[in-house]
């Protein structure tokens, strides 16, 4: 068996020697905690699915009938809340407000127009309509998204309902 000794005997240590030696040791810590800081696809699916359930309690409690519509194939709607002539159209981000990613005016004008569309194609007259980007955080959005909610204040809105495990 060959040790590590015997591969680098004959190799003088030069002072380039020592400096690839180190960034290759800072490079592979770095990346070491990047790795162990990044959440797999299936712990974010589940950690989104577990803030919309929180989410439909928190509207259940206030008297609102949920329809539970998340994951992939929900049109961009999560879930919709009936209560007497009011309906609520929600999106809901569990995402994590220390990352660089933020919500911007792009994601809320998706989410509109995903509302618009569930409203073309069903029966929505004579309904009071609410769309409703809910957030556990407000650092998670970005300040045009902001602007865009504060313009559009009467049919689609930010809610932040923090997220208690």
């Amino acid at each position: 068996m060959i040790s590590i000794e015997d591969i680098f005997k004959n190799v003088p240590i030069t002072n380039e020697i020592i400096v690839i030696f180190v960034s290759a040791l800072i490079l592979s810590l770095v990346f070491k905690k990047f790795r162990t800081k990044r959440m797999s696809q299936k712990d974010k699916n589940k950690k989104g699915a577990e803030y919309e359930k929180y989410v439909s309690s928190h509207y259940k409690n206030k008297g609102y009938t949920i329809e539970e519509r998340g994951g992939f194939q929900d049109g961009g709607i999560d879930l919709i809340g009936y209560k007497d002539n009011k309906i609520l159209l929600i999106q809901c981000k569990n995402w994590n407000p220390d990352n660089s990613f933020k919500i911007s005016e792009i994601n809320v004008k998706e989410f509109y127009g995903a509302c618009n569309f569930y409203m073309d194609n069903n029966d929505m007259k004579n309904k009071e309509i609410l769309c409703i980007y809910v957030i556990p955080n407000k650092k998670l959005l970005n300040s045009n998204a902001i602007s865009l909610f504060k313009k559009n204040y009467k049919n689609c809105r930010y809610e932040i309902i923090d997220f208690k495990k």
